[in-house]
């Protein structure tokens, strides 16, 4: 069991992006940090969300595993500068590297939560965010990865995709998840929300799927 506090704490983070100035936060859950620290949750964005606010529903579930939870304004957003110049994929190399320089934290214990279009983002890149820390394991939701990008994931893996998404669960659920068991030794699994859209919101409610939660939690307290 944790040693719950009276609260969860959240800490303003400022950090360069690739030639502008970045804003994001980190939030503790109300539990006693771990002897060699929290586990980390890091957000990588969705290209739909701008801001950081679009992911409390992600912040909510991380506190309930214990896990503190980095999110961030991209450029030209929220309290973040903005630049016509210069990667985002530098910008969220840098995001992940604050994040994990912040207080408290296990960097060994590091998850990647990427959202929509942030997979791909990933997938792209995933060695890069390795040389900066290998995460521990990374949850692709609304993946957008296929059969053969995926395998640029080198890691432990949870898909989760919406029934409601355009584009096939078959495809970036159940086939992503084959080839990366195939691939790799980690552990693959995928889960296919039911009313649920790319950025796993019920389409019926428009509020975040409680299912996709669920599978979540359960998969951090496995890390």
């Amino acid at each position: 069991m944790y040693n719950v506090l009276e609260s969860a704490r959240t800490q303003e983070v400022a950090f360069a992006g690739d030639g502008v100035a970045l804003a994001g936060q980190i939030d503790y859950p109300a539990v006693r940090p771990p002897a060699d620290g929290y586990p980390l949750l890091f957000v990588l964005h969705h290209a739909g969300y701008d801001t950081r606010e679009a992911y409390r529903h992600y912040i909510d579930v991380g506190h309930e595993c214990g896990y503190a939870v980095f999110t961030w304004d991209k450029r030209g957003t929220g309290r973040s500068g903005a630049c016509g110049r210069g990667s985002t994929t530098r910008d969220a190399l840098n995001a992940y590297h604050a994040a994990l320089s912040q207080p408290l934290i296990n960097r060994a214990r590091a998850i990647i939560l990427a959202v929509g279009a942030g997979t791909t983002l990933l997938g792209a890149a995933f060695k890069q965010f390795a040389h900066v820390q290998r995460p521990a394991g990374v949850l692709l939701a609304g993946n957008m990865l296929d059969a053969q990008a995926i395998l640029a994931v080198d890691a432990p893996l949870q898909i989760i995709v919406g029934a409601q998404d355009w584009t096939p669960w078959q495809l970036f659920g159940k086939a992503a998840a084959k080839a990366h068991n195939q691939m790799y030794t980690h552990g693959a699994a995928y889960y296919v929300a039911d009313h649920a859209d790319r950025a796993l919101m019920d389409t019926r409610t428009d509020i975040f799927c409680h299912l996709a939660g669920d599978v979540i939690r359960a998969w951090l307290n496995q890390r």
